[in-house]
């Protein structure tokens, strides 16, 4: 019997060993290695906070690609939105824990034992796995920290991102009540007092998600958020049918074209007084293929000059999470300090962060507790986390050309130091935002687990003709 290893149990790691379950026409043997996070949920979706929404609209979060309603129908067997009608459904944003919910029955279901007539068997083990060594034409094996190791003919690296990145000074705190390095654990049990201050260091989805809760728990003293570019994630709102300024004519063009094209086209749509972020969305579906079209300098430029402002728009907020946090703005709970972090300091009666605003001042914000939101880790060369670097010492893998995720081809093998794509290791996910850019959201991470799962199968990959993947609503 052929065993799958599949090293994580979020969001695509979980798909990745549903769709083998789905398209498995031999007996199989998937094994899931789950660390720090409840299996199924992951991240993403195993916060326990009601207020924390999706980011997109329920029409398009669907599991599989071949069936673009599953989601929206597994919501009409929940008693708590039989009373909002089809179409206001299709464009709610769902709590994420509802959505963890969703992926978590889905391994039930699929993962499970109860239907004899299954001929995959899984098995999800609690462990992290810090090391994979090639069994030649055998496939590889999986070490386990704690475990015995696992002998596998096909391995999936499903790994999700990396925890936040170090701050300068910010090891001399770990043991620190008054810091906290991972926004994803339970920092809201041990707020200060009303009349002190919180200081979140980033100001994207994560902080975003701090804001909220802070309100909802309805804590009442000041906030500073802090980032290079001082910008918060914009509302998804209501738009016009609108065609795509890129042709997909097969011609390759080049960062500064696409750039001109972009530009010209938001003025025509400020000019008909309409959101000019909808030039984003409806390059959604090409943005892989424009960005692999680019060359390394055209990257790095894009990530330099552009990222930025294309991140804001792109990854939109809910309308109820905007209006929190534009509630906190006006009210003067909420500020936000454009300026680059230099160092933290523990001081007896604060945590003192040291910045220098964009103005080019050096300031020092003073906060009784710090939360930090900056954002996964993004270099892979140096990354602390122990599978990564024995893959990279042994030479089964290395960083892709952005230092950005693992390289892989295309078909999700992951490519050797000498750039040969491996016969049994492969990977989904964040961990390919260098080579593919956007890969972490549900419906480009829902095609990469079904693809991967085919090709572990050894079954020519479905074609989906999948609808036009547009965030707003027209």
């Amino acid at each position: 019997m052929k065993t799958t290893a599949i090293i994580g149990g979020g969001f695509s790691g979980t798909l990745a060993a549903i769709n083998l379950v789905r398209f498995a026409q031999t007996p199989q043997q998937v094994v899931i290695i789950n660390s720090g996070r409840p299996f199924g949920r992951g991240t993403a979706y195993g916060t326990t906070r009601r207020e924390h929404l999706l980011n997109v609209a329920s029409r398009n979060m669907s599991a599989f690609p071949d069936q673009p309603e599953h989601f929206f129908h597994w919501l009409r067997s929940r008693c708590e939105f039989d009373s909002i009608p089809d179409d206001q459904l299709r464009e709610t944003f769902i709590p994420r824990q509802v959505y963890g919910d969703y992926v978590r029955g889905m391994a039930t279901h699929y993962l499970g034992t109860h239907d004899p007539r299954s001929i995959v068997t899984c098995k999800v083990i609690e462990d992290t796995a810090i090391d994979v060594q090639s069994r030649g034409e055998n496939g590889g094996t999986v070490i386990l920290e704690q475990g015995s190791p696992i002998e596998a003919e096909s391995i999936v690296l499903a790994t999700g991102n990396q925890p936040p990145a170090g701050l300068p000074g910010a090891r001399k705190l770990l043991n620190d009540r008054r810091y906290c390095g991972n926004p994803w654990k339970d920092w809201h049990t041990n707020l200060p007092a009303d009349d002190q201050h919180i200081v979140i260091l980033g100001t994207g989805l994560t902080a975003v998600d701090v804001i909220v809760t802070l309100r909802n728990k309805g804590w009442g003293g000041r906030i500073t958020a802090i980032s290079r570019n001082g910008m918060l994630p914009q509302r998804h709102f209501r738009g016009i049918e609108w065609p795509s300024i890129v042709p997909d004519d097969g011609q390759h063009r080049s960062l500064e074209e696409l750039s001109k094209l972009v530009r010209q086209d938001c003025e025509r749509l400020r000019g008909i007084s309409q959101n000019p972020a909808i030039t984003v969305d409806k390059l959604r579906g090409r943005t892989q293929q424009l960005w692999k079209g680019l060359t390394l300098q055209e990257k790095q430029r894009f990530l330099k000059d552009h990222s930025a402002h294309w991140n804001v728009i792109r990854h939109r907020i809910a309308g109820p999470i905007h209006d929190a946090v534009t509630d906190a703005l006006d009210c003067g709970q909420l500020t936000i300090l454009p300026a680059t972090i230099q160092s933290l300091t523990a001081e007896e009666n604060s945590i003192e962060v040291q910045v220098i605003t964009s103005e080019g001042e050096s300031q020092t914000v003073h906060g009784d507790m710090i939360i930090n939101c900056t954002g996964p880790k993004a270099r892979f060369s140096d990354s602390g986390i122990p599978l990564y670097r024995n893959l990279f010492d042994h030479g089964l893998a290395h960083p892709d050309a952005m230092d950005m995720g693992i390289a892989v081809d295309d078909h999700f093998a992951v490519l050797d130091q000498s750039d040969i794509p491996s016969k049994f290791l492969y990977a989904i996910g964040p961990i390919l935002k260098g080579t593919l850019w956007e890969t972490i959201a549900v419906p480009e991470l829902r095609q990469q687990a079904m693809q991967v799962a085919q090709t572990v199968l050894e079954q020519k990959p479905i074609t989906i003709a999948e609808p036009e993947t547009i965030e707003y609503c027209i």
